[in-house]
């Protein structure tokens, strides 16, 4: 076989490196952000980054300028987005976790407690959780697309006339 390229001849492979992560510095300041405990992204970057604050003690304005370019760098945006969708998913798993165990106590409650008021009260909150004794009663009521139309058509035909009854 000579050295011409045929249709058979696999392409030349290239390794491709993985983008740097983001800086000891980037880290800390998305950490700072998605914790919330500093507030602005402004006060997270000086706080990060060691500004000195100005004779008034204030943030001095290039800091804006600066944090902003870096929530505008995409892997900072993208860390930061991430981070949040950890958070929340962490919060909604704690609150499943948390509400299973309460659930599993007062049924447990409910069985094994020495006290006749303790298992009845158990019971009331398993109940109330599942909405077993709520007072309110949903009625729904089905009606076709004609129903409706019919009902409009008399609505507008009233106010029409009634309308035409002032003038």
């Amino acid at each position: 076989m000579d050295k011409d390229k045929t249709s058979d001849e696999k392409p030349d492979l290239k390794l491709v490196k993985k983008e740097a992560d983001l800086t000891i510095k980037q880290r800390a300041f998305v950490d700072g952000i998605i914790k919330g405990k500093l507030g602005s992204f402004k006060e997270v970057y000086a706080d990060v980054y060691d500004v000195t604050l100005t004779k008034q003690g204030k943030i001095p304005k290039w800091v804006e300028v600066e944090a902003s370019r870096l929530m505008a760098n995409p892997k900072v945006s993208l860390s930061i987005t991430k981070g949040f969708e950890r958070r929340e998913t962490n919060a909604v798993a704690s609150t499943t976790r948390t509400k299973s165990y309460v659930l599993e106590q007062l049924m447990k409650e409910s069985k094994e407690s020495a006290s006749d008021s303790s298992r009845v009260r158990s019971l009331e909150l398993l109940g109330k959780t599942c909405g077993l004794f709520s007072d309110t009663l949903e009625i729904k009521e089905s009606r076709t697309s004609d129903d409706i139309t019919q009902d409009i058509e008399s609505k507008i035909e009233a106010l029409i006339r009634e309308s035409e009854g002032n003038h």
